[in-house]
């Protein structure tokens, strides 16, 4: 059964429908999901302001940057991977780019076809099949579309999406290596999150994957740093697969918190959808929190109201209670908006940023909002995750529908629920990054680094703002606008 279901989830049915676009939406679509076909390499940026002298490292950025063949185009999920490395060197920024040379990317450059497998594609099976022959170089077929996020896995940088196949490339050049070869004998499963979680503390790497079958289970593995080895810490068995964009690490325990978005295994074999339309919003399930103990691999779980997430900020356990906070929707409506199969581009309720505290003696959960703007793609310092933490860093991602929308950067006391926030008009800010400041002991010394979109004027520049109090100390000039990106990570000189 598992790999009659790998084989549904990689060759899909053709011809889904897709619904007129609303205004907000074809906005979006030319104004922050355009086409960059420009590569460069070590490209000096002008700077305007004054960057830190102890800033040494690069900036490691990933995202999709290709969407359009013909008069076909595919979703945000689904475009072509490009990495981009923002370099800083005795206060000058240098900037490169490269697509991910993975079978996508070569159907769609050389083959001029959107008929290949993804998040909310529709390919044809047979057309797949032979366009991987004519088109794709033998040494790059089964390298994955890896657009979603950045890891370090045995000392290697690997490109990460949701099939669990990471693509090693190299940090300087940023050219593509290869498949990583784990070095141990797991099975691996049919879809992996995207975002796995590594404890500074520990040198630990967590994430969990999926098996699809009759018998389908969420199973999760950690990893030690430098080693190419996993290990499973524990197996969850499910009915109905939910899908998880990411999940909680604590110092004790990893949380997987199930949202009632779930799949019957069986429709992803036999129903011609694309992979993500087979999922089914059931309220009536509820949330429910399974809490692994990173020792003994033990399971127990909480049942919560019903809610949807991509992304979790951060987790800590705490003289028995787990404080786990959530970028949270009230249902899985998002998708649609995502994928381009909705008119409307906005949602019609915000995020919110909650608190979830399971309290593991009384067997109870609670929660509460610590942030109500709307935000997303939230970052904590990496030195602070799954351990006590005080900031939280996020931006308001919503479509704009037009260049006058302000969207925001933020800074959030999770303590205090206090916050600051940049914006200007006309810019789109991505993802903000944390980079702490090795000669301060504050957790919040150092710069927020965003790549930001100025959609006025179709040009990108990377943002520096002083973490402490959220002002902006300098901007690299970048020579090509670049789309809205998603995940990245710092890796210091």
């Amino acid at each position: 059964m598992p790999k009659i279901i790998l084989l549904a989830l990689c060759l899909l049915a053709c011809n889904t429908q897709q619904p007129s676009k609303s205004f907000q939406q074809a906005f979006y679509d030319s104004h922050l999901l355009f086409d960059m076909d420009t590569e460069v390499s070590r490209q000096i940026c002008p700077v305007k302001g004054e960057i830190p002298s102890w800033l040494s490292g690069t900036l490691l950025r990933n995202g999709p940057a290709k969407f359009q063949v013909g008069d076909r185009r595919v979703d945000w999920f689904d475009g072509l991977a490009m990495l981009h490395a923002f370099e800083f060197n005795s206060q000058q920024v240098t900037y490169t780019n490269r697509f991910l040379r993975s079978q996508q990317y070569y159907l769609m450059m050389e083959g001029k076809s959107l008929d290949f497998p993804g998040f909310a594609a529709d390919p044809c099976p047979q057309t797949f099949k032979n366009q991987l022959s004519l088109f794709v170089p033998e040494d790059k077929r089964g390298l994955q579309n890896a657009d979603v996020s950045i890891q370090e896995y045995a000392d290697k940088m690997v490109a990460l999406t949701e099939v669990p196949l990471p693509v090693v490339f190299d940090p300087q050049s940023l050219d593509t290596v290869g498949v990583l070869h784990y070095q141990d004998a797991l099975h691996q499963g049919e879809w992996e999150s995207a975002h796995p979680q590594r404890d500074v503390s520990s040198g630990e790497t967590f994430n969990y994957f999926v098996r699809f079958g009759q018998k389908s289970s969420y199973v999760i593995w950690k990893m030690q740093d430098g080693a190419s080895t996993r290990k499973i810490l524990a197996e969850i068995p499910v009915d109905q697969p939910a899908y998880m964009h990411s999940f909680a690490l604590t110092e004790r325990y990893v949380v997987l918190t199930e949202f009632p978005f779930v799949v019957h295994p069986l429709d992803l074999m036999l129903k011609k959808k694309p992979f993500i339309f087979n999922y089914k919003w059931k309220p009536e399930r509820g949330t429910l929190f399974h809490v692994v103990d990173r020792s003994t691999g033990k399971t127990s779980t909480f049942k919560g109201a019903p809610f949807f997430a991509f992304h979790h900020v951060n987790a800590y356990d705490q003289e028995g209670k787990i404080f786990i906070d959530i970028v949270t929707y009230s249902n899985a409506e998002v998708i649609d908006r995502v994928t381009d199969h909705s008119t409307d581009a906005n949602p019609k309720d915000n995020t919110k940023l909650e608190r979830f505290t399971l309290d593991l003696a009384a067997q109870t959960l609670s929660q509460e909002t610590l942030f109500d703007q709307s935000l997303e793609l939230p970052r904590v310092s990496a030195l602070k995750t799954a351990h006590t933490y005080r900031y939280c860093y996020a931006t308001d991602a919503r479509f704009p529908a037009s260049a006058k929308d302000l969207r925001s950067l933020y800074k959030m006391d999770v303590q205090t629920k206090a916050f600051k926030s940049w914006s200007e008009e006309g810019c789109y800010p991505g993802e903000p990054i944390f980079v702490p400041n090795p000669d301060k002991q504050a957790e919040d010394e150092g710069v927020i680094l965003s790549v930001i979109l100025d959609i006025t004027h179709h040009r990108s520049f990377l943002l520096i703002l002083n973490a402490p109090d959220f002002a902006e100390l300098a901007r690299a000039e970048v020579p090509h606008a670049i789309p809205a990106g998603l995940h990245g990570l710092w890796k210091n000189r």
